[in-house]
């Protein structure tokens, strides 16, 4: 069976790495077409690419964009199918750590689309002895999980950076997963796929290594700094679903509000007696 054919968009170097995609990097379109896109592209320059690009009804792109757009909330599939005739748009997730790749370290991703032809196609191509790579069909379900697991991961950053130890750590990983599975449920998008790759996974991945991007921005949280785009990213998710805790503490840190000390003691004085209460 032919392998797939993959257009990478944007900085794909570790994509390029992993030595399963038969791709082909650049902004021009591949000479006669890609199976599939491969945009490696910030939630900040998506609709200037969609814009650039223009996506039409044949075209399969797969987004490795983390995050939601800032100023309007907006997931990256929304902006592509939104500023262009594309119909068939998915989304990769999971704890892809670069240096990792680099080194040739077993690592897994979900790729999640509606459209199985398009989940079909991608993870055929970035399957390898070293990769392991799953379908999903909750497209929003990945994407949330995407961009809360940014937040989260500075709230791990910042509760290593304050030397609260592992169970804290563990104590954040937990109660990410409660609220992820809570905005999920407001959106749309499947409870059960945080406790996966996309989110869990990524979670324990940001929690043991030093390499995740989140953990630098959390170490300079716990040291005082203002981190505006940080505070941006978590205002977009709590325009999708107010009562998120962890989201909303990391939120007031990055904009300068309280300090990182005082937003996670005011998470621990929260009073719960269910573990799955919805508050």
């Amino acid at each position: 069976m032919k392998p797939p054919r993959i257009q990478l968009v944007g900085a794909g170097e570790l994509f390029e790495a992993l030595g399963t995609l038969v791709a082909t990097a650049g902004a021009e379109r591949v000479e006669g077409g890609a199976d599939v896109e491969l945009w490696v592209v910030p939630a900040s320059e998506l609709a200037r690419v969609v814009e650039a690009r223009r996506p039409g009804p044949a075209d399969r792109i797969v987004l490795a964009t983390r995050g939601l757009e800032p100023g309007t909330g907006r997931r990256g599939s929304e902006v592509v199918l939104a500023g262009s005739a594309c119909l068939r748009v998915g989304a990769l997730g999971g704890p892809l750590l670069p240096g990792e790749v680099r080194r040739r370290s077993p690592c897994a991703a979900v790729i999640a689309s509606p459209f199985t032809e398009l989940t079909a196609l991608a993870t055929a191509a970035l399957r390898s002895p070293l990769c392991r790579a799953y379908a999903s069909p909750d497209l929003v379900g990945v994407e949330l999980a995407s961009a809360l697991v940014d937040v989260f991961a500075v709230a791990l950053g910042a509760a290593r950076g304050l030397g609260l130890g592992t169970g804290a750590e563990a104590l954040l990983v937990a109660r990410a997963a409660v609220e992820g599975a809570r905005l999920a449920g407001r959106i749309g998008g499947e409870a059960r796929t945080f406790s996966g790759l996309a989110g869990v996974g990524d979670l324990v991945a940001c929690a043991a290594s030093q390499e995740h991007p989140g953990h630098g921005r959390g170490l300079a949280l716990a040291r005082g700094e203002r981190l505006p785009d940080v505070a941006a990213m978590a205002e977009a998710l709590l325009r999708h679903a107010p009562g998120l805790p962890i989201v909303g503490g990391v939120r007031r840190v990055a904009s300068g509000e309280v300090s990182a000390s005082a937003m996670l003691g005011a998470l621990m004085a929260t009073a719960h007696e269910g573990e799955w209460d919805d508050a």
